[in-house]
């Protein structure tokens, strides 16, 4: 800047940055924050493809100059695309949100009146942005496309009623034979299950992406075979050992009896009904019954 004092005609070669975080450069020439001015501010934006910013209700208007790209502003819900060339103008007391929905970055230039200061935009403070969880499934039984994106759908829905974001999610549909095989070779049990869970390990701190749960092994074969035998839907007993399966992943187990209770109570949470830890809490209340009658 040359000569910048207030009360002085002045010319001004070069302004002042302003830091940011969110990638956008903002270099004011008038205004506050340079010349002292209180009743109006000059700065010159460059906004990033991408960029955009809390919504706001300023005390102050403000008339935009775009010289190239394209600037997106959100007037109390309505959209305006400002281009190059062209001016737009936000009155005071107006909710307003801008933005950068163009491939390439925006220079504009931007005059407020009275001068821009942060007290008073009135920025809205951002939400939380939540990060998206992922779901994967491997298919490897010969019925099971017909499940696979209902499985998905299911484990996504879960996800969310958890609370988590962030994750990454695996599942598996096999038949008996794969998962007899999996349960000899990691539970030392030769026989079939109905669902196996494989948690991940802990990625170094700092990892990037999305945090890995583990794995989620569902037999498509036992789920018929029981169905049948409960009177339940295919449908209602794979959504069970889906839920049963997560919850393992989470670190819940039902070795002791209050953590069954809240693992049984997590289980009606996400089905909306008793899941696989409640009717084994019903069975063993009822054989300890039956020893008690002897």
């Amino acid at each position: 800047m040359s000569g910048a004092r207030r009360g002085n005609g002045v010319r001004l070669r070069k302004g002042k940055l302003i830091p940011r975080d969110d990638g956008k450069r903002i270099e004011e020439f008038v205004g506050a924050a340079t010349t002292s001015t209180d009743s109006a501010s000059v700065a010159r934006m460059l906004a990033p493809p991408g960029w955009s910013e809390p919504a706001q209700r300023p005390e102050f208007d403000e008339v935009v100059i775009v010289l190239t790209g394209e600037l997106t502003i959100v007037v109390e819900g309505r959209r305006e695309r400002i281009s190059a060339g062209e001016v737009g103008l936000v009155p005071r007391g107006k909710r307003v949100v801008y933005r950068n929905d163009g491939q390439g970055a925006c220079d504009y230039w931007s005059v407020c009146a009275p001068a821009f200061r942060p007290e008073l935009a009135h920025m809205e403070t951002p939400k939380p942005r939540v990060q998206e969880n992922h779901v994967t499934i491997q298919v490897a039984h010969g019925q099971g496309r017909d499940f696979a994106r209902l499985l998905t759908t299911w484990a996504r829905a879960y996800l969310v009623q958890l609370e988590l974001s962030g994750v990454e999610l695996s599942l598996s549909l096999v038949d008996d034979r794969a998962i007899r095989r999996l349960n000899r070779t990691w539970r030392q049990k030769d026989k079939a299950t109905d669902v196996l869970s494989f948690p991940a390990g802990d990625l170094p701190k700092g990892t990037p992406g999305p945090r890995p749960l583990g794995d989620v092994v569902i037999s498509l074969d036992t789920a018929k075979r029981q169905a049948k035998e409960y009177g339940r839907t295919l449908e209602a007993e794979m959504a069970r050992y889906l839920a049963h399966g997560l919850l393992h992943l989470l670190g819940h187990d039902h070795e002791r009896p209050r953590d069954a209770k809240r693992m049984a109570a997590l289980e009606e949470q996400l089905l909306g009904e008793r899941g696989m830890v409640a009717d084994s809490l019903q069975v063993d209340a009822k054989a300890r019954r039956a020893r008690s009658l002897m």
